[in-house]
């Protein structure tokens, strides 16, 4: 056997073994990526579905009366009529489906809740008390939910009662969810990249080091990298909106103002995460992986592609406060809910203050070589 291929693996092996952060990108990060995705993912027992309920505005018996049906349904599993074989399956939870109903007081809380994807469906009865199913058909949860819960066991082979009303409200599509969640996750990982990345690089090619030299200010080398990130982030965002508008015909129902002052505050939040994560790294491959598992990990888990609401509600309590969170929730309000300046002014505060605090800490660590 060749003995200095054999020594020279045996180093490499060894200087594998001495660096923590490639055992944990090998081992570690794969095994917690796959136990997050597991428990957010997992099968559930039995498949629930949310359902908005508009209190009879009435009150009295009829209010008592609707509360009294849903505390029925969502007391009980329910056997999904179709299935042919549902004594023959072995996990019975695949056949079943149970229901958890959410009131709201009136129709504009309910629509707000199904843009927003705390429900699938929502039911208001009419004059007469009866029940009304009001929907989206191009959502395929929602009709599921619709024909799953009908009193009628055998209501999927017969003819449907008129007792569906169609929502064509601006806002209800999946494109005008996701649009939204695109914008921010945009922001996101072009501060991350332009900014971050290119901190960790030039500190790699020690391009730091000769400009250290120079009486340059860190605030004014850093700060000329955010402004930088901004221009540039802010030609990329609006050829987006633009192209969605004309295209998908998605635009910001709550007005340009504070889509644009959202942008600033996303810009001013995330460049700020980046100069702090780039900060102190010396190695590239290790600053990389930084950047890389925050990008993954705010993608899948701040609800750009989906509600975060899915998740575990111990997730859910966590996700919520996540940058990209707080920016994607924020961009739906204005595109989706027509949110005006002040519905979103908290946000903007904590996604300013998120990246000024950000911005000084890295500043102040700040390693040039």
């Amino acid at each position: 056997m060749n003995n200095a291929l054999f020594n020279l693996t045996a180093t490499q092996f060894r200087q594998y073994l001495r660096e923590p952060q490639i055992l944990f990108w090998s081992f570690g990060f794969p095994l917690l990526l796959v136990w997050l995705l597991g428990v957010s993912f997992a099968e559930p027992d039995i498949n629930e579905r949310v359902v908005g309920v508009v209190a009879p505005a009435s009150g009295g018996a009829a209010q008592a009366e609707l509360k009294a049906w849903a505390a029925r349904i969502e007391g009980k599993e329910h056997t999904m009529p179709a299935i042919a074989n549902s004594g023959e399956v072995k996990r019975s939870h695949l056949v079943k489906v149970k229901y958890k109903f959410k009131f709201y007081e009136n129709r504009e809380e309910v629509v707000r809740g199904l843009k927003r994807g705390d429900v699938q469906v929502f039911i208001e009865p009419d004059a007469n008390g009866k029940r009304l199913y009001f929907l989206d058909p191009q959502n395929s949860d929602a009709m599921l939910t619709f024909f799953f819960l009908r009193d009628d066991p055998d209501s999927l082979s017969k003819v449907v009662e008129k007792n569906m009303s169609v929502l064509e409200s601006p806002g209800l599509r999946y494109i005008d969810f996701l649009v939204p969640g695109l914008i921010g996750m945009a922001i996101m990982e072009t501060c991350l990249i332009a900014v971050g990345w290119t901190l960790i690089e030039k500190r790699a090619t020690k391009v730091t080091r000769q400009m250290r030299i120079t009486p340059m200010s860190r605030y004014d080398f850093l700060g000329a990298h955010v402004l930088a990130c901004f221009v540039f982030c802010f030609l990329e965002i609006f050829a987006i909106y633009f192209f969605a508008q004309s295209y998908f015909d998605v635009h910001a129902q709550g007005g340009l103002l504070p889509f644009v002052l959202l942008v600033i505050a996303g810009n001013l939040c995330f460049a700020g995460i980046a100069i702090l994560a780039a900060s102190r790294a010396l190695k590239a491959q290790t600053a990389s992986g930084m950047l890389e598992v925050t990008i993954l990990f705010m993608v899948i888990f701040s609800g750009i592609f989906f509600s975060y609401k899915h998740f575990p509600e111990w997730m859910v309590g966590i996700i919520q406060y996540l940058p990209l969170t707080i920016l994607a929730d924020s961009m739906r309000m204005v595109f989706v809910e027509g949110a005006g300046l002040a519905d979103i002014t908290t946000a903007l505060m904590v996604l300013s203050l998120t990246g000024v605090i950000s911005f000084v800490t890295g500043a102040k660590i700040f390693r040039w070589y």
